[in-house]
């Protein structure tokens, strides 16, 4: 199916020649924190009170208990080190990999602050991994796979990677269900500092799946000392928001226009995503059985808390929170079916 363009990108590709990128570069090497320093045990302490503390401790249970009796993990992608650190503890060794320099430097950092010895981080790519067949006996990736170039090349990599009954845990946005809401968005933000100025304009579409992220590089010197320029990139900024109309679409690129004389290089990646059925038919292609699905948003723990919380009736002393926050993890796991649900988990068959 031909890909669909919007009026931005039309515009951006015929006026500002784009240069291929990727995530790596463009997104993760760019972000101090991949989570912004709010992750549970990796960079705050649990908290038995907070809604998003009792779904990492029963969404990690749930990476953990699809693992079987793996021993040796693969981490494709973990970010600040999420879920391999929250991990460490019921794993032999886990190996943490990401193209991102800075991404692998903040894993080691947290890994070593947090005194865990047996998970390592390696910066490498999942599409062309330097590790032997048949390496692990899992593999976890949480909206990791279709963040890089080639999400086929690098699930048939991880399948190399597993040995036989391992088994492939990752979490994916699901094009198909809730992501993106419309049938179609554009967002555009703006990176503003003393040493640059980035314009970034992101349009996703359902049909086909796939996201598009553009880098606008500003000439820092000449943006800023016409003082003038840079409202207008915060103008721009407020233009793009949501499904676009056609009066808003024109006056972004009215602003556009005027501020194409001020960039000094374009930058641009696009992913391919999945559905539930579209990952289902490469998953089985690859040689992959027994696949299954979930929401990682757990709603039947979500609801629980809600009700534990109107009701007065949290608890908050540990034992109890992570026990009950495991079983719905564990629950989650065991009662996986045929889908849709964002949360696959599929075995490398004995005979592969």
């Amino acid at each position: 199916m031909a890909t669909e363009r919007t009026e931005i990108e039309r515009w951006i590709l015929t006026n500002l020649s784009p240069e291929p990128s990727t995530t790596a570069e463009l997104m993760y090497e760019r972000m101090e924190s991949q989570s912004g320093r709010c992750l549970p045990v990796i960079y705050e302490p649990i908290d038995h009170t907070e809604r998003s503390h009792w779904h990492d401790e029963a969404l990690v249970a749930a990476f953990s208990h699809a693992m079987g009796q793996a021993s040796t993990i693969l981490d494709v992608g973990p970010g600040d080190g999420w879920p391999s650190l929250r991990m460490a503890r019921r794993f032999k060794r886990i190996v943490g990999i990401d193209p991102s320099p800075r991404r692998v430097r903040v894993q080691r950092e947290n890994a070593e602050r947090l005194g865990i010895k047996n998970v390592e981080y390696l910066q490498m790519d999942v599409t062309d991994m330097d590790l032997e067949d048949e390496t692990f006996d899992g593999v976890t990736a949480a909206s990791s796979i279709e963040q890089c170039e080639d999400p086929e090349a690098a699930l048939r990599e991880v399948f190399r990677v597993l040995r036989p009954w391992g088994r492939l845990a990752m979490v994916f946005e699901d094009y198909g269900c809730y992501f993106p809401d419309a049938e179609g968005d554009e967002t555009l933000r703006s990176e503003c500092s003393d040493e640059e100025t980035v314009l970034f304009y992101q349009c996703r579409r359902k049909l086909p799946p796939r996201e598009t992220w553009y880098a606008l590089f500003f000439d820092h010197g000449r943006l800023t000392s016409e003082g003038e320029l840079a409202e207008q990139v915060k103008r721009l900024e407020g233009a793009v928001s949501g499904d676009l109309g056609a009066a808003a679409a024109s006056e972004a690129l009215g602003l556009l226009g005027s501020l194409a004389p001020y960039v000094a290089v374009t930058k641009r990646f696009e992913l391919s995503h999945f559905t539930s059925e579209s990952i289902d038919r490469l998953l089985t292609g690859i040689g992959f059985e027994d696949i299954r699905h979930m929401d990682h948003r757990l709603p039947e723990l979500l609801n629980f808390f809600d009700v534990a919380k109107s009701a007065g009736k949290l608890d908050d002393g540990g034992p109890v929170f992570e026990i009950v926050a495991e079983v719905f993890g564990v629950s989650a796991v065991e009662r996986a079916g045929k889908g849709p649900g964002d949360f696959i988990i599929a075995t490398k068959p004995m005979a592969a």
